[in-house]
């Protein structure tokens, strides 16, 4: 014989599916979560317009020329209670080949009074300085020297063969907070632990 359920039971019930609702996975998947594209936008802007990124500017256009770029590669999206968190990666998009990124970089790296005796004024002239100068300050024991050859042997790993077009990845497990704007998606950069540089010069 089928028992009848106490209506006060039964509200009971009826109450507990729908909260058990509202956390199901299901109702979780109804944010709109924004699109890679949406991330980017909203990261380029916060690199454009940040005063604290003019260093960073700078050197993106020393790496990849004039031409250059970031790209932001997104691999997670996690809602934070009415805005976003991104995890992404940096990579540069290359507007010139690897080879006058090398240039310009151990240019930088010489001082104006020794690189004007160096008439050839090419990589191999600025490599073999650098890496003279690296030897010299080994012999004395200076943490420097191997510190610079290291940099160079990264960099020449990083850029060397290198064609206009090519990426290289600068920086990984980067993060921002996206928080919703009225013109689409605002971002504020977040300081990460694992935050790692790649063929950045140190």
């Amino acid at each position: 014989m089928r028992m009848k359920q106490n209506p006060a039971i039964q509200s009971v019930v009826i109450a507990a599916s729908v909260v058990l609702a509202a956390c199901s996975p299901s109702a979780q998947n109804e944010y709109s979560y924004p699109t890679d594209a949406q991330i980017s936008s909203a990261l380029e802007a916060q690199f454009a317009s940040d005063r604290n990124s003019t260093a960073a500017r700078d050197l993106v256009r020393t790496l990849g020329g004039e031409q250059g770029k970031l790209r932001y590669q997104i691999h997670q999206v996690i809602y934070r209670q009415g805005a976003y968190e991104a995890r992404y990666d940096a990579v540069l998009v290359m507007g010139q080949p690897g080879v006058q990124t090398l240039q310009a970089l151990y240019a930088s790296m010489i001082p104006d009074a020794e690189r004007a005796k160096l008439a050839q004024g090419s990589l191999q002239a600025y490599e073999s300085w650098l890496r003279q100068q690296a030897e010299a300050l080994k012999k004395t024991s200076a943490p420097q020297g191997q510190a610079l050859l290291d940099t160079l042997d990264l960099l020449g790993k990083c850029y060397r063969g290198k064609e206009t077009g090519a990426e290289v990845t600068v920086m990984q497990g980067l993060g921002a907070l996206l928080s919703p704007e009225r013109k689409g998606l605002y971002a504020e950069k977040l300081a990460l632990p694992d935050t790692t540089m790649q063929c950045l010069p140190t």
